[in-house]
């Protein structure tokens, strides 16, 4: 069975961690990074998680079913499996996303292999079979994705009004992107205002013949 890449936004959303240890920390660290509000609820915390403690909101405590009650989603990162299965069956039982470290038949969801630069997030993943092949997939995509590409995506993103407005149909909104990207890849990312409106007065003109 394959897993379903869905992609969510995280920014501002309740994530809460089950745990303190290290593999707790790397699941962190993650959320972080894509703006999620982390919550760990542990007995302890190891050094690596109390260096984030600013990024973070730390309850000192063992676990109770109601922590979860307004999660977003949930990782069950104990050191103790019993408690990570209660954790799943209580996730699931609210309809809550779980992820539960080295149990994939106690997930609801997986975290990826993922390569991110900027807004670009590729997700790899073996469906849980193989993580070796994933980052081995993952090392592979990073060499083939340019620095630059970050830049071109947000000057692309910065100009989607401006396009939506000035194209009604979605084939001349896709001709403007698709010579956008060529050029901005020869050019390395460093499009201009004078070539944005360039490739726009082009396509605009062939619509009008």
């Amino acid at each position: 069975m394959a897993y379903f890449p869905m992609f969510v936004d995280l920014k501002d959303e309740l994530c809460i961690v089950i745990g303190g240890g290290m593999v707790a920390c790397r699941k962190i660290r993650v959320l972080l990074e894509f703006e999620a509000e982390v919550v760990v609820v542990a007995p302890e915390f190891c050094e690596c998680v109390m260096v984030l403690k600013d990024k973070i909101t730390l309850i000192n405590k063992f676990y109770e079913a109601t922590d979860i009650k307004d999660a977003f989603l949930v990782i069950a990162a104990t050191d103790d499996i019993q408690l990570n299965t209660r954790i799943s069956r209580e996730c699931k039982g609210l309809r809550i996303p779980v992820n539960v470290v080295d149990k994939k038949e106690e997930c609801s969801f997986i975290f990826p292999a993922y390569v991110k630069k900027g807004a670009i997030t590729v997700g790899i993943t073996s469906s849980g079979k193989s993580p070796v092949i994933s980052k081995r997939i993952k090392s592979r995509i990073k060499e083939v994705i340019p620095d630059y590409m970050e830049e071109l995506v947000e000057i692309l993103g910065d100009i989607r009004d401006e396009v939506q407005f000035l194209f009604e149909q979605e084939a001349e909104r896709k001709l403007v992107y698709k010579q956008l990207v060529e050029l901005g890849c020869l050019k390395q990312g460093k499009l201009t205002k004078t070539d944005i409106q360039d490739v726009i007065k082009r396509v605009k003109e062939n619509q009008e013949i």
